[in-house]
């Protein structure tokens, strides 16, 4: 595609097209070299991200609007589609109209002058027939589109599976699930509107939470460095963390170059609020890079002790080592995981071991974690994860801690994991664990990601 450096919505569309799947790498290389603003930054970035999370949605409404919606349509027809009708749908801001004229010169600008005329009559019917936005509360019918928890529109005719016949399909196509998944949430809540509410909290843009280094600022300090640059924040409800009103740059924030803010959940914030660091203690932190829980472990250790972070390539150690220098941590000692073998078992007084997984606890973060969710995948996830936990046991001194977590809600990767290393550890003994579904959706101050994690005492 051509041209797209100065166009948001050519960037989104042509950062959707990626063929491995990773929109949001993509879309930040088409970002370095675009010639925009913040506003169109933004912009692009609400665009193509926001049409990977809603694409069960936004595919499940087009095939109800498309003459022949088995018909493939040459790209990037698609794309532009799920871009402009992401606007109609869920963006406000932008005019219904200016949507569809949007998308109609797109096609005929990216050489699909001919296919125009689709775009134009597929787009104009939807809005033609799209209520205003109700916000009496969730409804659930095949012609009703949930846009938030509160707030849904409907359609002259149905766009999804019945939800009484096919709750697992309906709650697939219209809160965009893929199926495993949508089966899974389901069967376990037992009900429909549990199971929405958790993907609904999934389509939710998350706010930009920073946790602040107490090693170098306090909460109030830290908020009012922020204020200086013209960033309001509020104070989240876990007391360590920042909440930002808007999306910012971090990177362009004074606060965080130096060291006194990092992007964090309070969720993961709280693995190691809960790990209880000491100071002198000599720590093993697997599957460690970026870096955020390493810092952390260190900045609750008064930066006093030892750390060995441990992850699998030179570039993931590299980012650990550059966020130690950022943060002021001196006590971090970077190993590549194939050198394991050197370190001595039995020799550290803590494990954290914070393992790959399906990240169903992060989807409003991650938005294409949704469309690699199958039960084969989590099956060789859970595999990894248990050689994983089995190995930071190794490590431990009796009278040590392994410290186990995951940004999951799946059983099988939470408590599963554990009770796995329980059957097979009896020297392993579980004193805590926490699951954490996702909320705050209405309230970003007390917004969390889901995840698990679980503290065990080697004897």
């Amino acid at each position: 595609m051509t041209g797209t450096n100065s166009n948001p919505r050519d960037i989104a569309v042509e950062a959707l097209r990626d063929r491995a799947g990773n929109v949001s790498a993509h879309l930040e290389r088409l970002l370095e070299g675009a010639e925009l603003g913040p506003s169109d930054r933004a912009l692009a970035r609400e665009l193509a991200l926001g049409a990977v999370r809603r694409r069960g949605t936004l595919d499940a409404v087009l095939r109800a609007f498309l003459d022949q919606p088995d018909r493939p349509l040459p790209n990037p027809l698609p794309a532009i589609l799920q871009v402009g009708l992401y606007q109609i749908l869920f963006l406000d801001r932008v005019p219904d109209f200016a949507a569809v004229n949007e998308a109609v010169q797109q096609a005929a600008r990216l050489r699909h002058k001919r296919q125009s005329g689709l775009v134009n009559g597929v787009l104009r019917t939807v809005v033609r027939e799209l209520s205003p936005p109700d916000p009496s509360g969730p409804r659930f019918a095949p012609n009703a589109i949930p846009v938030s928890g509160t707030v849904f529109r409907t359609t002259a005719r149905a766009v999804f599976s019945d939800p009484q016949a096919e709750p697992a399909k309906y709650l697939s196509e219209a809160f965009s699930l893929p199926a495993d998944l949508a089966r899974r949430w389901l069967s376990r809540s037992g009900d429909l509107h549990k199971a929405a509410e958790l993907a609904l909290h999934a389509n939710t843009r998350a706010p930009l939470i920073l946790r602040v280094n107490r090693l170098k600022r306090d909460l109030a300090a830290a908020a009012a460095a922020l204020a200086a640059q013209g960033v309001e924040a509020l104070p989240h409800a876990n007391g360590s963390s920042l909440v930002l009103r808007e999306s910012v740059n971090v990177r362009a924030l004074e606060a965080f170059r130096e060291g006194a803010v990092t992007p964090q959940d309070p969720t993961a914030t709280a693995v190691v609020e809960a790990a209880r660091p000491r100071s002198g203690m000599r720590v093993l932190d697997f599957c460690a890079a970026p870096g955020t829980k390493t810092v952390h472990l260190a900045e609750m250790m008064g930066n006093e002790g030892q750390i060995t972070a441990v992850d699998v390539s030179p570039p993931k150690l590299a980012k650990i080592e550059d966020n130690c220098r950022r943060m002021g941590i001196d006590i971090v000692e970077t190993l590549l995981s194939e050198k394991l073998g050197g370190l001595d078992p039995k020799s550290f007084d803590m494990a954290l071991v914070d393992v790959p997984c399906s990240n169903t606890g992060v989807l409003a973060r991650r938005a294409e974690a949704r469309w690699r969710f199958d039960e084969r995948r989590l099956a060789n996830l859970v595999r990894d994860q248990r050689a994983l936990a089995g190995m930071a046991a190794e490590f431990v001194r009796p009278g040590g801690t392994v410290v186990f977590s995951t940004c999951s809600m799946e059983p099988e990767e939470c408590d599963g994991v554990v009770k796995w290393l329980l059957e097979k550890r009896s020297d392993v003994k579980l004193i805590r664990e926490q699951l954490t579904l996702p909320r705050g959706a209405d309230d970003p101050s007390r917004w969390c990601d889901g995840g698990y994690f679980a503290i065990l005492a080697v004897r």
